[in-house]
């Protein structure tokens, strides 16, 4: 990974492994096909992607499609470093009562507990993000579509900062005569960007030489949040990362267009470029460090093959989707493949490489359902190296 302004223990714990993801969306067909969807991506998730193929002659409707809501979400924390926290809160309080009640068989067993959870929090990283998405389609009238859209994205990392002066102190405690225990210097950090968008999306279809083709467009209002909690790690509590004393927001224009042919039957080929103003924004100062969360101009090329209930895909970014500037950001390569036996079913595979190797390679997995004309309902899981999990859920609504 590359660094540029952090200090020298975050990037020391980043350093020792794998911590960002960078999807920036989750739309559950999408995300049960690897990622994919510049090319393969249907009516109702097209705004997120690329909003030309709302366009496209085999996704035209007359229908209103709704997406309320998309869910998903993905960790990878495969040093359990929360549960590491919990567990050394628990025994600083403990060492802390012994030490107030004078129990020297106390102190020593906590004095000793701790310098272990020290230890073993030494170089500890975790990861997280997770999303939320909204979705109208209209109906389509003179190969005009249009979409209104809501999603947000929230993806961070947590590091553990450990001081030898803490192993030290803990060491040297006398169970006879001990001092009153102090907060630790030791810390553990979290540092979280978020994006969200609200817009819509427009799209016109159009014919060169009998072969279909469309272009999109989507205008959207875009807010940044960034987080960056540091607190000694007697005190750490992930839930309170999200502090207004932590936060850092701003918010101005965004918008996203893309382009879509079909040179032949089921064949179809998409690029699109998201967020073509590029935005940034700095976190708060805490414990005398400080990021900047941006958002840059993304581009990806994808292409998608259907024939007889069977669509396969591939999505490559063009580009690398650096969220921090003081860090290295994943560029994916994506795979995935649909079957659809039935009007009223579909079963998904996919997978994702990051050719950066910043993040871990994901393989997914996923249904969908179909209930009568006006519901479906999709499911994915998703897993990888570093002991990455995530998932997604998502219901649709036809009318």
């Amino acid at each position: 990974m590359k660094y540029r302004l952090l200090a020298g223990s975050i990037a020391l714990a980043l350093a020792s492994g794998q911590v960002w993801a960078g999807q920036d969306v989750f739309e559950t067909r999408m995300d049960a096909m690897g990622g994919t969807g510049v090319a393969a991506g249907n009516r109702i998730s097209a705004a997120f992607v690329n909003p030309a193929l709302m366009s496209l002659p085999d996704r035209q409707s007359e229908d209103v499609s709704l997406l309320l809501p998309a869910l998903g979400a993905e960790v990878a924390d495969d040093d359990d470093m929360i549960d590491k926290f919990d567990t050394l809160e628990d025994n600083y309080d403990a060492l802390d009562a012994a030490i107030n009640r004078g129990d020297s068989a106390g102190i020593l067993r906590y004095r000793d507990a701790l310098v272990g959870d020290l230890e073993s929090l030494r170089g500890n990283v975790a990861f997280a993000n997770a999303g939320l998405g909204l979705n109208v389609v209209l109906p389509s009238s003179n190969n005009l579509s249009l979409a209104l859209f809501s999603k947000t994205y929230l993806e961070g990392f947590a590091v553990a900062n450990i001081s030898d002066a803490d192993i030290l102190m803990l060491s040297t405690i006398d169970p006879t005569a001990p001092p009153a225990l102090d907060n630790l210097t030791s810390q553990g950090r979290i540092v979280a960007g978020a994006v969200t968008d609200l817009g819509f999306a427009l799209s016109t279809a159009f014919e060169i030489n009998e072969m279909p083709v469309t272009v999109g467009i989507a205008p959207k209002y875009q807010r940044l949040d960034t987080f960056n909690y540091a607190v000694s790690a007697n005190d750490f509590d992930v839930d309170d990362f999200d502090s207004d004393d932590y936060r850092n927001d701003n918010s101005g224009f965004n918008v996203d267009i893309g382009a879509a042919i079909q040179p032949m039957t089921g064949l179809t080929v998409g690029v699109s470029g998201r967020n073509l103003v590029k935005q940034e924004l700095t976190t708060v100062m805490s414990q005398g460090q400080q990021l900047t969360y941006q958002v840059k101009p993304m581009v990806t090329a994808g292409v998608a093959y259907q024939y007889s209930g069977f669509t396969v895909s591939s999505d490559l970014d063009l580009t690398e989707n650096q969220k921090f500037a003081e860090l290295e950001g994943p560029k994916y390569w994506r795979m995935g493949g649909e079957y659809q036996p039935a009007s009223w079913f579909a079963v998904r595979v996919g997978y994702r490489q990051d050719l950066n190797d910043v993040t871990p390679d994901i393989y997914s997995i996923g249904t969908g359902f179909t209930i009568g004309s006006a519901f479906s309902i999709d499911l994915t899981g998703m897993f990888g190296s570093d002991d990455a999990l995530g998932g997604a859920l998502q219901t649709s609504y036809y009318f």
